[in-house]
């Protein structure tokens, strides 16, 4: 397989990049492209074969769940029916942002969703139409990538298309947390710091104590 590396940085291109991406996703391929944190590989959440490609081309194990990238933040209505007080305060402080959150079910299941502060990512998941999976676009165990030479180095010949956004702005991976009711759980520290959260957890317990 040969790797496209479409540069959105291209002059007059960038819409024309973002579409061919997008219909990748579509029709079930996996897309590299750039969020402000690291690059991210996705694909079509309900598309099994693409979601199975994924845990295929890095090696991972298959415990290791994705994360939905949403492009706006009431698109988590879509997929969370109740959200509590203290996740919408996070999301507050931090989306967009560097900040996933795990959402558990009642049937064990759980969903972390991010909202990226990336305008390209967001304009790829808007444009494709489609929910987009995405987990750090390099071999499992691999350092995360942080521009498209890196990920092309990796998976290079195993994904059919590498959006280039150039270096990320923040070179290093989301924090993701678990909402359990109004407390949270930090399942992967990263670069919003675990107090800068319990600092806002604590804060809004204090407002509705007061």
């Amino acid at each position: 397989m040969k790797t496209i590396v479409l540069n959105v940085k291209e002059q007059g291109l960038y819409w024309s990049h973002i579409e061919a991406a997008a219909q990748a996703l579509r029709i079930g391929e996996l897309v590299a492209f750039p969020t402000e944190t690291v690059y991210g590989l996705g694909a079509h959440k309900d598309n099994p074969a693409a979601v199975a490609h994924i845990y295929e081309v890095k090696n991972r194990p298959e415990e290791k769940r994705l994360t939905l990238m949403i492009a706006d933040r009431d698109d988590v209505r879509k997929y969370i029916n109740h959200v509590p007080k203290t996740a919408k305060k996070l999301m507050d402080l931090f989306w967009p942002g560097a900040l996933t959150l795990i959402f558990p079910f009642k049937d064990g299941s759980s969903l972390g969703i991010r909202l990226p502060d990336n305008t390209i990512t967001r304009d790829l998941i808007r444009a494709a139409k489609v929910p987009v999976v995405t987990t750090s676009a390099n071999i499992s165990g691999y350092p995360p990538a942080t521009d498209a030479q890196q990920v092309l180095m990796d998976l290079g010949g195993k994904i059919p298309m590498i959006l280039d956004g150039g270096s990320t702005r923040l070179r290093s991976p989301s924090t993701v947390a678990k909402v359990h009711g109004e407390t949270i759980e930090i399942v992967r520290h990263g670069i919003i710091s675990e107090s800068a959260i319990r600092s806002c957890i604590e804060n809004n317990l204090a407002k509705h104590t007061m």
